[in-house]
C-alpha cells in the first residue's frame, strides 16, 4: 500500500550505495537527504517560534491582567483573548508540531526499506523472492528474523548451490549489488540481543545518548515559553525528557542494528540543521520597552470595563438604601394663586396665530380696567 513512497526512497539507498558502495554511508547520505527534504518544515517552525517569542509580551500582559482570579469565567476571558491575539497576528501554536510527527513515519519507512532490501533496492519481484526463500531452507539456512536480509546475505556468499538457483531464476548475481550490512566487518543485520547478549547493544545505547544529548541541545536552540520553560524543571517533564529516549531505545532492541545507526545518524544532523537554522533566523529578544507597551495595550485595567449596572429595587419604601438612593422629597403645594393658569393672548386681528409672550398679572389688570373706561 505504501510502495509508491518506499519505491522512490529505496531508489535513493540505491543510488547513494551504487556511489559509495558502502551501505552505511549511504545510510548517511539517505539521513542527509531527508533532513534537506524536511529543512522547509523546520524553517517554518524557527518563524513560528521567533513570532511567538515577539507575541510572549503581549500574553504575559493578558496573564498579569488575570492574575489572582480562578474562576472558571475569568479563565474562559484570558484564553479567549490569548486566541483572539493569535487569530489576529496569524499565529498557530501547533504549528511547529508537523516535524515531530513526521520522523515516525520516515522511521518506519527507513525500517521497511533496510529490512525488506532485495524487493526495494534490487528490484526483485515476490515471485522470485518467494522461490529464493524456499530454496534457502531447504539448504537448513538460518535467515534471521528478517528473511530478505539473510537471504541478501546468503546470496553473497556466492556458494554454488547459490549460483544454481540464480540460474534458474534469470537471477544475474553480478547486477544485483546487494547490500552488505557491516561495519568494520561486524554484521549490523541481526537485532541487538541482551539474552544472549551481543556487541550490538551498544547501537541502542549510543541511540538513547544521540537522542538524549540532542533534546537537551535543541532545547537551547529553541524558542520556549516562560511557563513551558518553568514546566521544564518540574519532576515530571524530567521523567518524560527521559521517556522519549528509553521508547527509542526499545524499539532498537526490536529493529536491526542498521535502522538503530540511521537513528543515530538523524538525531546528529537533526542538531546540525538546528544550529544552522537558529544562527540564519535567530530568535528575537524582548525589551523593557515592547513589555511596557503590552502592558498598557493588554496589562492593567480591562480594556472594556465592565458596565455597573444599577441594583433592581422593589417598589416598596422598606427596600430603599438610604447609602445608594436618596431619599424621597414631597413638594409643598405652592399658593392658588401662582398655580392659576395664563393664558396667552393671541393677535386679534391677521389671524397669524402666532402666541404672544404671556403678559404679567400687574399688566393683566391694566388692560380690564383701560376696557371698563
Amino acid at each position: 500500500m505504501f510502495d509508491f513512497l518506499l519505491v522512490p526512497l529505496g531508489y535513493v539507498i540505491k543510488f547513494a550505495y551504487s556511489l559509495t558502495g558502502n551501505y552505511l554511508v549511504s545510510i548517511l547520505l539517505f539521513a542527509l537527504l531527508i533532513e534537506i527534504l524536511l529543512s522547509p518544515l523546520q524553517i517554518k517552525q524557527q518563524k513560528s517560534s521567533i513570532k511567538q517569542a515577539k507575541l510572549q509580551p503581549k500574553v504575559n500582559a493578558i496573564r498579569k491582567k488575570y492574575a489572582g482570579r480562578t474562576d472558571n469565567v475569568s479563565k474562559q476571558k484570558m484564553q479567549q483573548e490569548t486566541m483572539d491575539l493569535y487569530r489576529e497576528e496569524g499565529f498557530n501554536p501547533a504549528g511547529g508540531c508537523l516535524p515531530l510527527l513526521i520522523q515516525l513515519p520516515v522511521i518506519l519507512c527507513v525500517w521497511k526499506i533496510i529490512t525488506q532490501p532485495l524487493k526495494y533496492l534490487t528490484g526483485m519481484s515476490t515471485d522470485v523472492i518467494s522461490k529464493l526463500t524456499t530454496a534457502a531452507k531447504s539448504l537448513n539456512v538460518n535467515l534471521g528474523t528478517y528473511s530478505e536480509m539473510g537471504l541478501s546475505n546468503w546470496l553473497r556468499g556466492g556458494s554454488q548451490f547459490v549460483q544454481h538457483s540464480a540460474k534458474e531464476l534469470n537471477i544475474d548475481l553480478a547486477s544485483l549489488k546487494l547490500p552488505e550490512f557491516k561495519l568494520f566487518g561486524l554484521d549490523l543485520s541481526p537485532n541487538p540481543s541482551i539474552n544472549p547478549i551481543n556487541w550490538l547493544v551498544i547501537i541502542p545505547i549510543l541511540v538513547f545518548l544521540a537522542m538524549w544529548g540532542s533534546m537537551v541541545i535543541m532545547k537551547k536552540f529553541t524558542y520556549q515559553p516562560p511557563e513551558q520553560a518553568d514546566a521544564q524543571n518540574r519532576l515530571s517533564m524530567k521523567i518524560m525528557n527521559l521517556a522519549m529516549p528509553a521508547l527509542s531505545t526499545w524499539f532498537s532492541f526490536q529493529m536491526p542494528a542498521v535502522v538503530g545507526v540511521y537513528w543515530i545518524f538523524r538525531n546528529i544532523l537533526s542538531v546540525a540543521e538546528r544550529f544552522v537554522i537558529t544562527k540564519i533566523f535567530p530568535i528575537p529578544r524582548v525589551s523593557d520597552e515592547d513589555i511596557k507597551k503590552a502592558e498598557r495595550d493588554y496589562g492593567g485595567k480591562l480594556k472594556e470595563k465592565e458596565e455597573k449596572k444599577p441594583p433592581v429595587r422593589s417598589l416598596h419604601m422598606i427596600d430603599w438604601d438610604d447609602d445608594e438612593l436618596p431619599p424621597p422629597t414631597f413638594d409643598e403645594p405652592e399658593d392658588e394663586e401662582d398655580e392659576e393658569p395664563e393664558e396667552a393672548e393671541t393677535e386679534e386681528k391677521g389671524g397669524s396665530g402666532v402666541i404672544d409672550r404671556v403678559p404679567m398679572k400687574d399688566e393683566k389688570k391694566e388692560k380690564e380696567k383701560k376696557k371698563k373706561k
